[in-house]
């Protein structure tokens, strides 16, 4: 179950159950089968460690991964952002050390199908035991929709997997390892240098509206438009403009991508991040924050196609149960510094 904190009881009842010329050189894409795990023989994930600053690809996976640099910004939000919630107070002052990458799109279902040898199906009878009606579970199973209904612990295996990929190549960059973000990282790079959202400050046009999200984020207020195939009846999203009610998670990389390249980090589907969940921010100045030590939950970010605008914004936080699988949360690859606690 996931905590929304301004909206708890509403989200708990929504969620059903639930370039550089000088880059890294790129590996062949693979044309093997499309299903399955890892084959022996296959090419090497990556042809070279990453440079850093400069954007590579698994081309195993088609998976593109961009360089975030180092730098510092003001995590949380100010008192008078619309739809702000006291979870995300205070503002604190945040030093990312060290530069990372981060996934160009949320993983897709083909890039898990690939490498974990499972596909949207599996996921579903997982999150639904005993459901005889999964077509409507299988929305968006085309091989380019954000991948969903993976619980954290899956999506840390995603990353484990590459990881002893990647190490037996020898291909890591010394003190890096591929993992999800934190939520400061994530923050970070979804800001990329800007407030609210990425195109321009939120500026709500309706009940759980806001235009200025039309362009970078499939969200409560546009995700039925063009719907197409099985999905879920969209009437609980706020404020809707489209006439269909139907919708689901979308493909990625269709809306505008924020300054560093980066494409729904607000709306389509809720990302995982490395944290455990904490009710504030830590104050004052700090550098590369990576959560409370201990806890239950696992932090979410940047909203959903379910979303009103005001989930969809940099620095609304949300939680959810490590294990649990929903429609609404999917995840984006990072390679990032190890953490040591």
């Amino acid at each position: 179950m996931m905590h929304h904190p301004k909206f708890s009881s509403s989200l708990h009842a929504c969620v059903f159950t639930v370039g550089l010329a000088l880059a890294l050189a790129a590996c062949t894409r693979e044309t093997g089968p499309p299903k399955g795990g890892h084959t022996p023989g296959r090419s090497s994930l990556m042809s070279a460690r990453p440079f850093v600053g400069v954007p590579f690809t698994l081309a195993e996976l088609s998976l593109e991964m961009q360089p975030i640099p180092a730098g510092t910004f003001r995590m949380g939000s100010p008192l008078d952002e619309p739809g702000r919630t006291a979870v995300e107070g205070p503002q604190t002052v945040v030093i990312i050390s060290r530069p990372f990458w981060l996934g160009r799109t949320a993983v897709t279902h083909a890039q898990w199908r690939i490498l974990m040898g499972t596909d949207l199906a599996a996921q579903a009878r997982k999150a639904f035991p005993g459901n005889t009606h999964l077509a409507q579970l299988l929305a968006g199973a085309d091989d380019n929709v954000a991948m969903h209904l993976v619980s954290w612990r899956e999506a840390m295996a995603f990353c484990e997997k590459l990881n002893a990929r990647a190490e037996a190549e020898g291909s890591l960059p010394t003190g890096y390892e591929f993992t999800l973000p934190t939520e400061a990282q994530w923050e970070y790079a979804c800001r990329a240098g800007t407030t609210a959202t990425y195109a321009r400050p939120l500026v709500l046009t309706g009940e759980g509206t806001a235009t200025v999200l039309d362009a970078i984020a499939w969200y409560a207020g546009n995700s039925s438009a063009g719907y197409e195939g099985p999905g879920w009846d969209n009437v609980g999203g706020a404020g809707k403009r489209s006439s269909g009610g139907r919708a689901g998670p979308r493909q990625v990389g269709l809306k505008v991508p924020n300054a560093w390249g980066l494409c729904d980090m607000l709306g389509n589907v809720y990302q995982w991040c490395r944290d455990f969940s904490s009710d504030a921010l830590p104050d004052d100045s700090v550098t590369d924050p990576s959560g409370p030590a201990a806890g239950v939950d696992r932090i979410v970010r940047g909203g959903s196609w379910h979303s009103d605008a005001t989930a969809c914004r940099a620095a609304y936080r949300a939680w959810s149960t490590p294990d649990s699988r929903s429609q609404f949360i999917g995840f984006r690859l990072a390679l990032a510094p190890k953490l040591h606690r």
